[in-house]
């Protein structure tokens, strides 16, 4: 083996070790950034609950050089957890809840064409909180349903628990004083388990059903008025994360969606066996 040989394989063995620590050091998340198309940013990597930022997203020219997409306004996006961390059409993102942790580590991702990217960002259980309040008319409690866990809405404190095809009504008002009302006022956004806003095919990214999805789920803020879809087959429940924005005021709320049977699924299938 020549000099120049054993120079090579020296140099590759320390570019892998480099590598390596630079990927311990930093943690996955920024080893993928490399490999990206895309490149996300913000204000800040870190948020409290109730806190928001704006992404900003390019496109990777060269590994120094970034520019804007060529088509700004089809840029989409997702998030690993919509529990914890939503994220608007529009690029902002707010801290939701930390499932009962002091901290955690959520990503979002940003797709343009074929290109993706994604920004990890540190979540913390202090923080303001919602600032905006769903107030509903009187609606069963979590409590009535059968096994129903902190898990099913770790974010939003009680659920709001609604039947298939039933309609409630609802004031979005200011947390605290004044209690001004917002209903009309605030831009709704919708997640179906996905991680995707406002998604009509939830299904690709779940594998499960779209009982429940954009299409059915309806928001009619003029009337202060939430629709549930008509069934939802043979789920158990189906829940939506119901999000709202007025300006820097933010709000959420967990919905759950049940069967109008009495005896939930097994008394869906009794009546609807083209369901099984």
């Amino acid at each position: 083996m020549t000099n120049r040989s054993k120079a090579m394989i020296v140099a590759a063995v320390l570019i892998v070790i480099t590598f390596l620590v630079w990927q311990l050091m930093t943690g996955f998340s920024a080893a993928l950034n490399t490999l990206e198309g895309l490149s996300i940013s913000a204000p800040t990597a870190t948020l409290g609950v109730g806190e928001s930022t704006q992404l900003t997203v390019q496109k990777k020219v060269t590994f120094f050089f970034r520019r804007n997409p060529q088509h700004p306004d089809t840029t989409t996006y997702s998030t690993v957890s919509e529990s914890e961390l939503v994220v608007e059409p529009d690029g902002q993102v707010t801290c939701v809840g930390t499932r009962g942790l002091a901290k955690d580590e959520i990503w979002v991702s940003a797709y343009s064409g074929r290109d993706r990217g994604h920004m990890s960002f540190d979540l913390s259980s202090t923080g303001p909180g919602a600032t905006l309040d769903f107030v509903v008319d009187e609606v069963p409690k979590p409590g009535a349903l059968k096994d129903y866990s902190l898990r099913d809405a770790p974010c939003c404190g009680d659920s709001i628990v609604m039947t298939e095809g039933q309609t409630i009504h609802y004031k979005l008002v200011r947390r605290g004083a004044p209690a001004d009302d917002f209903t009309t006022k605030a831009i709704y956004t919708s997640f179906f388990g996905s991680g995707v806003p406002n998604d009509a095919r939830p299904s690709v990214i779940t594998g499960g059903h779209d009982y429940v999805t954009f299409r059915n789920f309806h928001v009619d803020s003029q009337q202060g008025a939430i629709n549930a879809p008509p069934s939802i087959g043979r789920d158990n429940r189906d829940d939506v994360m119901l999000f709202a924005r007025y300006g820097n005021l933010v709000g959420w709320k967990d919905i759950v969606i049940t069967h109008v049977e009495g005896d939930g699924r097994e008394g869906h299938l009794r009546l609807h066996p083209e369901d099984r």
